[in-house]
C-alpha cells in the first residue's frame, strides 16, 4: 500500500484543486485509480474537508469511496509551500497545509482505522519535524514506516 513512486517531496502547487489534478493524473497513469477518481475526491473534499490543525503545518488526509480505487495506496506529499485547505469538521476555517496523505483503500472501515492512526501520530511534534526535514524519498518512506501502529493495526504492504 505504500509505494515510493507515490511519495512527493516539495511539490509545487498553488491550490487544493491543482494538487488534486496533479495527483489524480499520476494515479490514473500508474493504474491506482479509476478515471472517476478526480471528480469523486474533489466532491468528497468539498462536502467533508480533511485538513487537520497540526502545528506548525497542518496535514490533509483526502480520500474517496472505494469504488474509485483499483489498487490500495497511501500517497504522501510534502508541499513546497503551504496551501489553504478547509479544516476537517469546519468548512469555515482554512488551514495552511504542507503535508498531504492521500488515501485509496478498498474497504471503508480501513479508512476510519487509518485516519485515526494517522491523526494520532501527526500530533507527535518530533515526527512532523522529521517529515519537514527529510531530504530524500527514502528518508520520507522510512518516516512513514515509523508511524506507530501502521503495520500492526492494518497490515500494510510496503513496496
Amino acid at each position: 500500500m505504500i509505494y515510493q513512486e507515490l511519495i512527493h517531496l516539495d511539490m509545487e502547487v498553488q491550490s487544493v484543486e491543482e494538487y488534486f489534478n496533479k495527483m489524480a493524473e499520476k494515479l490514473v497513469l500508474l493504474g491506482y485509480v479509476e478515471n472517476s477518481f478526480l471528480e469523486a475526491v474533489k466532491t468528497r473534499e468539498k462536502k467533508f474537508p480533511t485538513a487537520l490543525p497540526i502545528k506548525p503545518f497542518s496535514v490533509a488526509i483526502p480520500h474517496t469511496d472505494p469504488l474509485h480505487i483499483k489498487k490500495p495506496f497511501i500517497a504522501a506529499t510534502r508541499l513546497r509551500s503551504p496551501v489553504k485547505w478547509k479544516e476537517m469538521g469546519n468548512n469555515e476555517i482554512e488551514q495552511d497545509v504542507k503535508f498531504v496523505f492521500m488515501l485509496g483503500l478498498h474497504r471503508e472501515d480501513d479508512h476510519i482505522k487509518l485516519l485515526q492512526l494517522l491523526i494520532d501520530n501527526f500530533q507527535r511534534e518530533d515526527l512532523m519535524d522529521r517529515f519537514s526535514n527529510a531530504e530524500t524519498k527514502e528518508e520520507y518512506m522510512k518516516l512513514i514506516l515509523s508511524i506507530d501502529g501502521l503495520e500492526d493495526d492494518l497490515g500494510m504492504k510496503i513496496i
